[in-house]
């Protein structure tokens, strides 16, 4: 186990869990999140008052911050601090490939390393430890944070060495994975129609074709029983798939169905933007 202090900035429903899992791991950690880090904060971590005060005593600095403006914010704290020689920081957060390529360019120039590695497997994974991550960097930074990546994540994927490139292999999951958040509420929502049982559809799905991550996990944890409380905003994958969505118009490749998919998400957001992601079927459902 390494010496290093270990820093964590945004402790929300996938950092805390996340920040947990470094400490169990035995890390020594300081951290900190705007909305208040006591109450958050792992055991035996030590609190900071700000980003520069995490910035300026940890050598690898996650980040888990909700949105691009707010990464860019701390990214800009972080340039600003006396951080230590050789500091780290890991974007763990879904930022798209053009802010993680520009916060790299800005870091570098205060000679302040910066990896992208963001996750996947919403709060739920997050809280078993057993999310996906996908790393873009060296490989000599990806073994010196492996052990505190593999404390959440059961996979760790080295996608590329381009900054952007992890963000980039993040919006492609996740444009798969929040289309089936609307593909799989319209299906259920048609079979409701005809007569069908939702158990017996899920049953179905999960040993046929149409098998997906929300149709085998989320549905039966929070649709079913009417839960509606998977932990995530509905604001979060409607800036997720825009994010998709700017990433392939950048780069001309079709996304056709990604960008009708933005229009139901934008319709869920307008509704309720507190709402729980998992409400996504409801929404539909009542609309159809």
């Amino acid at each position: 186990m390494s010496g290093e202090l270990i820093g964590f900035i945004g402790l929300g429903h996938m950092g805390r869990p996340m920040a947990a899992h470094i400490a169990e791991a035995g890390y020594e950690m300081v951290v900190f999140d705007v909305a208040g880090t006591e109450e958050r904060s792992p055991s035996n971590a030590t609190c900071a008052n700000a980003v520069g005060e995490v910035a300026e005593s940890a050598e690898v600095i996650f980040l888990s911050l909700p949105n691009v403006a707010v990464g860019r914010e701390v990214a800009g704290q972080i340039a600003d601090s006396k951080t230590r020689a050789g500091a780290l920081v890991v974007d763990t957060a879904t930022i798209g490939p053009k802010a993680a390529r520009e916060i790299h360019a800005q870091l570098e120039q205060k000679h302040i390393g910066y990896v992208d590695s963001p996750v996947s497997g919403m709060a739920l994974r997050a809280r078993e430890g057993t999310l996906a991550s996908m790393y873009s960097g060296s490989k000599t930074n990806l073994e010196r944070i492996r052990p505190l990546v593999s404390s959440y994540s059961a996979n760790v994927y080295h996608v590329g060495a381009e900054p952007g490139q992890g963000q980039l292999m993040k919006l492609v999951n996740n444009y798969l994975g929040i289309s089936h958040f609307v593909t799989t509420s319209e299906a259920i929502t048609c079979g409701l129609k005809g007569g069908l049982k939702i158990e017996t559809m899920l049953e179905v799905i999960e040993a046929a074709s149409g098998q997906n991550f929300v149709a085998s996990h989320i549905f039966p944890r929070y649709m079913v029983p009417e839960t509606y409380d998977s932990g995530g905003p509905a604001t979060l994958p409607h800036k997720d798939l825009a994010l998709y969505v700017d990433a392939a118009k950048e780069m001309g490749t079709p996304h056709h169905v990604s960008s009708a998919a933005l229009e139901i998400l934008k319709a869920f957001v307008e509704h309720d933007p507190q709402a729980d992601q998992s409400t996504i079927y409801r929404f539909i459902k009542d609309n159809s």
